[in-house]
């Protein structure tokens, strides 16, 4: 059996009950590259295939035709540790063939909030105790303070804050170290300006690829996203190898490449 992942949709990090930090990602891109998987495979009389649709809650989802249905399995995810987590416990259970790496990940997950002055005066205590304090003290206090405010609780809006936040885990290094031949697609979104857009573009997709040992990586500068004309470039194995326009036409470039390549 062919096993294939896409994962879609941006992650949400929570600060309290009621607030979340997220970003603009609508996870369609994911649906296309899912569509197009499903196509693809059908068009080469392929049936012995499943589709791991790794998603967040916002992600855009859209009714199967019954004929599919067999085809998905549907995976339910929010922050970037569940995602982490989802796709460990997957690569365990399956051998993937193809991953395509689609959602939007945050590089950041909320640890605490804290009255700026209530903080200001935990470390002006701090220094006035110890003259010598060390910068490990400093960063420990910065790290948990003790002024934060209770993390079950709805964070006040009386006092102005500041918020805490830690680095989450890389997901994308996580799948070759799961499986070495999976084919693995990365995504690298950035913002240039100036000139040699394209050249800043491939070298930041390169660098994406080496890393994280990526077979193709679709890579886009940030004024290229919209709604009719996103495009970018399509590079495998370093080599650009395509310009696709539109999401339609862009998922439909990684699939022929991934399959292709999982079918040598």
């Amino acid at each position: 059996m062919i096993q294939i992942a896409i994962t879609a949709g941006g992650t949400e990090e929570p600060i309290d009950g009621i607030r979340k930090i997220t970003n603009m990602s609508s996870g369609s891109l994911g649906w296309h590259c899912l569509e197009a998987t499903l196509e693809r495979m059908h068009e080469k009389g392929i049936s012995d295939f499943l589709i791991h649709y790794i998603k967040t809650p916002r992600a855009i989802t859209k009714a199967l035709k019954e004929k599919n249905k067999r085809f998905v399995n549907f995976i339910n995810v929010t922050n970037t540790q569940s995602v982490y987590d989802s796709i460990e416990l997957l690569m365990n259970r399956e051998k993937i063939d193809i991953f395509i790496h689609a959602m939007a990940i945050s590089d950041f997950a909320y640890t605490y909030s804290a009255p700026i002055v209530d903080l200001s005066e935990e470390l002006h205590k701090a220094f006035s105790e110890n003259i010598d304090i060390s910068k490990k003290e400093i960063e420990t206090i910065l790290t948990n303070p003790k002024s934060k405010y209770n993390k079950e609780g709805k964070v006040s809006s009386q006092k102005e804050i500041i918020m805490g936040f830690k680095t989450t885990p890389k997901v994308i290094s996580l799948i070759k170290k799961m499986n070495i031949d999976s084919f693995l697609v990365g995504f690298k979104l950035i913002k240039l300006d100036g000139a040699e857009r394209e050249a800043k573009l491939i070298e930041e997709a390169e660098k994406l690829r080496v890393t994280n040992q990526c077979d193709a990586v679709f890579a886009n500068e940030s004024s290229d996203l919209s709604v009719e004309n996103h495009s970018g470039l399509l590079l495998h194995n370093g080599e650009v190898i395509a310009r696709p326009i539109g999401k339609r036409q862009i998922a439909e470039s990684i699939v022929n490449l991934a399959i292709k390549e999982a079918l040598k």
